[in-house]
């Protein structure tokens, strides 16, 4: 079997995938194709097939299915809680979280303390502690927008189905027991603390990140520029950062005569898994670790083994003893990186400079994980592979090597000046990075990939690579235009489809409609709404971050035709500026009594056209009409002011209403007698100020939708309102009930699709 354990781990990785997106009879049948052929021409033996099959039918049976989170519900409240700490303690200054294996149900439980004051908490509060407490449960929000991070679900992938919240921290109550887990876990938390009494805020994140996998302290905007330019690879401790804790360790003790070589290694070997749990216990350090110690041993045993093997068994190995890693981002971005460069060997290995290898790891690095970037990320820059080329050596040669450095030196006085020199290299060197997301900001946007499109994808790209190695350099680019063209074509579908999308978002106690229409002629904002942040008193970004903007890059959307802003209230217009920052927009239209000073919070630039449009008028954009049907005058009422639109959209007619009251109501159906809507934004969330009988009866809708927060604090939606939309036959789509809701349309038909 020497040569050929990759099989087996494909075989195992088949299933992993059918569980992931529930292509179990496509996934098997495939592999089964693929692997009879390869035995039917006699490139593997039977052992291997029946090992594979085996693989294929155990991981089926094994790994884990999430439950349906939908079903969820919590306990009664309130409860005692009685279990052992299983995870680091984070604290802030207004939250404390950790996770506990309650005793009675062997479940895992996220529990979770926040104050408006600084928390004092007890030292026996940590990692392999037995407590007990008092807390009301909660269910995780789940996604309720397509393409949000389901929060829900990322705790399901670790088995926590719920959270507990604590209201009192004198109600917890810990015992510490001692381990060797015990012992490792606190004196991770001991030099953390010290790190970061000794070092500055930002020079601390990083050594958290870099050394101990802790990147909560490194700044969220660069945690983002990360992301976004295939960085975070840096921030995951790896390969890399394991490679130099071995040389840093070897060099202490070799060359300072302090071991032999042969007691260096055994101190390595006993040294590593220690260093793998001080450092979090991510998947990319075990596997990191796990391959550094067992070519230790191979090493020490004379044994020869295949590097592919070696990182099929690890791969099966913590598979098995964690099935829920599957679930993992690190995990599956971890073993694709080094399964590629493996495979990538040959092609390494011809390059004579040092240059030249460099950038074909980072080129290989970049396309080999190119499908789980648009899974989870949804956009892709061509451009990182130079900055990786230009980032990697910078922290593999610097960065790194001085965060170990500089953790040794901690304790002499004069790390306040290795300190400020570190900062004043690394801003000059982050600069880049910003250089790059400023000016060469052109990232490929799209959703998941369609999993005829990822098979088309890995199928050339594993011929391109077969070509490469060979040294058929011609017959290589030519399936490197093909893959070109395949991603092309992905980014092209939206124009080719005939489907159009109008899409009420859920953004808790406010408005975001998106209507995109077919062949994506046009993609029109109707009020971009926020939260407000009453620590700033200004709009959050939140909705913006967390909502908006992963909405349209699930969607492929980088250029928005028009923002339509019905009036000028936060929860209408709060996440437009975030907007403008984050994608092209053509144009803001707004009502003539639009205030100065809600114009001066969007913080319109000179390539966005303003437009004003006023009622009894008609408007086009992106070649699709637009009804203005009020304001006609000045109300001298930010709600009364609000713009009313009504177009025709997949064979329905529709009114968007923004927050009028029953005054402007009438006064529109009167003006327009035949007026008369498939489709009623309902006003103002569903305030009794709005939604008249009369009006109703009048306007006859067949469906109407009330964009409105969860437990929101004015009550909204009225009972009234709803009686009265009950008793005019009309079928209610909410937000809060509902999640965010679509209608998908192609022609005159259409239907519409609700998350929850």
């Amino acid at each position: 079997m020497s040569g050929y354990w990759h099989f087996v781990a494909s075989a195992a990785l088949i299933s992993m995938l059918a569980k992931l997106t529930n292509l179990h009879s496509l996934a098997f049948i495939l592999f089964m194709v693929w692997i009879c052929y390869l035995f039917y021409k006699k490139w593997i033996a039977i052992l291997t097939v029946m090992l594979s099959i085996l693989s294929l039918l155990f991981f089926h049976f094994y790994l884990p299915e999430l439950p349906n989170h939908n079903t969820l519900s919590p306990p009664d409240d309130p409860t005692t809680i009685s279990g052992t700490i299983i995870s680091s303690v984070e604290k802030s200054s207004s939250r404390l979280t950790f996770t506990i294996l309650d005793k009675q149900t062997d479940e895992k439980i996220a529990v979770a303390y926040f104050s408006d004051e600084e928390i004092d908490y007890n030292e026996a509060i940590r990692y392999g502690s037995v407590c007990s407490f008092t807390a009301e449960w909660n269910v995780p929000d789940a996604a309720t927008n397509p393409g949000q991070f389901d929060y829900r679900k990322y705790l399901l992938s670790q088995k926590i189905k719920y959270e507990a919240k604590l209201t009192d921290i004198d109600s917890l109550k810990c015992i510490s027991k001692t381990g060797l887990m015990q012992v490792l876990k606190g004196v991770r938390h001991k030099v953390l603390g010290y790190i970061d009494r000794r070092l500055t805020n930002e020079t601390a994140g990083w050594m958290r990140a870099l050394v101990f996998g802790d990147d909560s302290y490194v700044s969220e905007d660069i945690v983002a520029l990360f992301e976004r330019w295939g960085l975070s690879h840096l921030l995951a401790i790896s390969g890399l950062h394991v490679g130099i804790v071995v040389g840093l360790v070897y060099f202490l003790l070799i060359k300072l005569n302090l071991l032999t070589k042969e007691w260096a290694q055994w101190v390595i070997l006993i040294s590593l898994p220690l260093y793998a749990i001080l450092a979090g216990g991510e998947p990319s350090v075990l596997r990191a670790s796990l391959m550094a110690c067992v070519g230790i041993i191979l090493h020490k045993t004379g044994w020869k083994w295949n590097v592919t093997d070696i990182l099929s068994l690890i791969f099966l190995f913590l598979l098995v003893t964690d099935k829920y890693m599957m679930y993992q981002v690190g995990f599956q971005l971890s073993f694709a990186v080094t399964f590629a460069l493996l495979l990538s060997k040959q092609i390494l290995l011809q390059s004579k400079s040092r240059f030249a290898q460099v950038l074909s790891i980072s080129f290989i690095a970049q396309i080999a994980i190119l499908p789980i970037q648009f899974y989870y990320f949804s956009l892709f820059q061509p451009a990182s592979i130079f900055v990786n080329l230009l980032m990697v050596p910078y922290y593999s040669a610097f960065v790194i090597p001085i965060m170990f450095f500089m953790l040794i030196l901690l304790p002499f006085p004069w790390i306040s000046l290795l300190d400020t020199w570190f900062l004043n290299i690394h801003e000059i060197a982050m600069q880049i990075v910003y250089w790059f997301d400023e000016y060469v900001h052109y990232p490929m946007v799209s959703g998941p990939l369609p999993w005829i499109i990822i098979l088309t994808y890995y199928v050339l790209l594993f011929c391109f690579m077969q070509l490469w190695e060979k040294g058929k350099l011609k017959q290589a680019f030519s399936f490197a235009v093909m893959l070109v063209l395949l991603l092309t074509l992905n980014g092209l579908r939206p124009y080719l489809s005939p489907y159009g999308t109008i899409t009420m978002l859920d953004i808790g106690q406010g408005d975001a409609f998106v209507v995109e229409l077919p062949y994506r002629k046009g993609t029109i904002f109707i009020d971009a709404g926020s939260s407000f942040s009453f620590q700033e008193q200004a709009p959050s970004d939140r909705v913006h971050d967390q909502i908006i903007k992963p909405y349209l890059y699930s969607r492929g959307i980088q250029h928005l035709d028009a923002i339509i802003l019905t009036h000028e209230d936060t929860d209408h217009i709060g996440s437009v500026s975030y907007l403008l920052e984050d994608f092209a927009v053509n144009t803001v239209v707004v009502s003539p009594f639009f205030s100065t000073k809600a114009l001066y919070l969007l913080q319109l630039t000179e390539d966005v056209e303003l437009a004003t449009i006023k009622g009894n008028s008609k408007v086009t954009i992106a070649g699709h009409w637009f009804n203005v049907l009020a304001p006609i005058q000045d109300n001298n009422d930010t709600n009364g002011n609000s713009i009313v639109l009504h177009t025709t959209l997949g064979g329905k007619e529709w009114l968007f209403t923004g927050d009028i009251s029953k005054k402007e109501e009438k006064k529109i159906v009167k003006q327009y007698p035949n007026l008369s809507v498939d489709v009623l934004k309902i006003a103002h969330h569903g305030s009794d100020t709005s939604t008249d009988r009369q009006v109703l009866s009048q306007l006859s809708p067949e469906i109407g939708l009330i964009s409105v927060g969860r437990d929101n604090l004015y009550g909204h939606p009225h009972q009234d309102v709803m009686q009265r939309l009950k008793e005019q036959g009309v079928t209610i789509l909410r937000t809060d009930l509902h999640g965010a809701v679509q209608y998908r349309f192609k022609g005159k038909e259409g239907h519409f699709i609700i998350r929850k």
